[in-house]
């Protein structure tokens, strides 16, 4: 079993706050791990905005329990990164010089700089390269389980990188999860729940659904709402700077719109942990990307999943594959109206989200995800995972 002390992440932001709020999660996870990490970002102001404690000017900052450091793009072969070589003592120009951890991650596909591979190339000489590991993006996919944990060597260099896959079954690396989350759901019980939608300022009335609605801004938003003005009276929460079709919301928090049903509501742009709260609180939640879909298996409550759209409707499959899964154990009826509507809220112009047969279905599809939940709960978590993998290694 090797030993690993130290872990460098490395994260390009491509999906809006998706690849930085997954980035942040694993690197405060594998500091209560007790490793010694560093997150490598390319854009901290994006960051800023789910931890605003962040200072935007600082090349260096420690959050959270691990150090940040701004990751200066040059191009996509090099960067700011200044990088010891243990051979020669020599660096890249720069006011710094940085040795590799034990444990380095290329998350989602990014490519660290030329100079820090030549360094991990130089630790490979004197054998004590870094555990080189590649973190994918979800999928549920039936190819990610064949894949995950596979070597890829360098076609030029002496490095290996491993594939590290997260999904849904015991054989990928399973999902994020803190360890004390489930003692926290526990806790939150009404009075809590009361609290925090107090703070937010929101005022539920008894009858009433609450949904939260995090989307992008090419989901189909005014059917939604079309719906929802017709339906059972529905509260739904809009965090700040989050799409909503025609309706002309302004972007303060606190604004608000009432039509028919429905009181269409603004709230702040929340930080992680209070938008785990915020999914714990509503009836169903709306949810986008890669992160807040993991946040959204987690919390107790049915959820609408929209992928990250993709040339040539590539997110479609990876929407097939995940409902595929999560709808196994449900009945035809039930599974029928989830996909429909989840084709739907993915644009598919051939499906309908039928918004009155899916209130309907709520209390049913709640019972099935306490299940799914608990089920993937059973599995080895993400980051733990990928350490006892790591270690593993050579």
């Amino acid at each position: 079993m090797r030993a690993l002390h130290s872990a460098d992440i490395f994260c390009k932001v491509i999906d809006n706050f998706g690849d930085a709020g997954v980035c942040w999660r694993l690197a405060r996870a594998l500091s209560e791990l007790g490793l010694k990490v560093t997150l490598w970002i390319d854009d901290v102001p994006r960051l800023h905005h789910l931890r605003p404690q962040i200072d935007v000017g600082a090349s260096l900052q420690t959050l959270d329990g691990f150090s940040l450091r701004r990751w200066e793009l040059k191009s996509d072969a090099d960067s700011e990164v200044s990088v010891a070589d243990s051979d020669t003592n020599s660096a890249v120009p720069s006011d710094t010089v940085y040795m590799p951890a034990d444990l380095v991650i290329e998350a989602f596909g990014c490519r660290a700089p030329a100079s820090y591979l030549q360094a991990m190339v130089s630790m490979a000489g004197a054998n004590s390269a870094p555990v080189w590991i590649n973190l994918e993006y979800l999928s549920a996919e039936v190819w990610v389980e064949n894949s995950h944990g596979l070597p890829s060597p360098h076609p030029q260099l002496p490095l290996t990188q491993y594939f590290y896959f997260p999904g849904f079954s015991k054989a990928t690396g399973g999902l994020l999860r803190e360890a004390t989350l489930d003692a926290q759901l526990a806790a939150f019980g009404r009075s809590e729940r009361a609290d925090f939608l107090s703070k937010l300022g929101v005022e539920l009335t008894e009858g009433c659904l609450l949904v939260s609605l995090f989307c992008y801004p090419h989901a189909p938003v005014d059917a939604l709402l079309a719906g929802m003005c017709s339906g059972p009276p529905v509260l739904c929460l809009v965090p700040q700077g989050v799409a909503t079709g025609s309706a002309a919301l302004p972007d303060e928090a606190g604004a608000s719109l009432l039509e028919g049903r429905l009181r269409l509501q603004r709230i702040a742009f929340l930080e992680p942990d209070d938008y785990d709260r915020l999914l714990w609180s509503c009836d169903l939640n709306f949810v986008r990307g890669e992160d807040s879909a993991v946040r959204a298996q987690w919390a107790a409550q049915p959820f609408l999943w929209q992928l990250y759209a993709q040339e040539e409707g590539a997110h479609f499959i990876k929407l097939e594959a995940f409902f595929g899964r999560y709808c196994a154990s449900l009945n035809d009826e039930l599974a029928g109206l989830l996909v429909q509507a989840a084709h739907a809220w993915n644009g598919d112009p051939a499906a309908v989200l039928d918004w009155q047969a899916l209130c309907h279905a709520l209390p049913a599809l709640k019972q099935h995800h306490l299940r799914w939940r608990a089920e993937l709960a059973s599995q080895t978590e993400l980051a733990a995972g990928l350490l006892g993998f790591a270690r593993k290694i050579g």
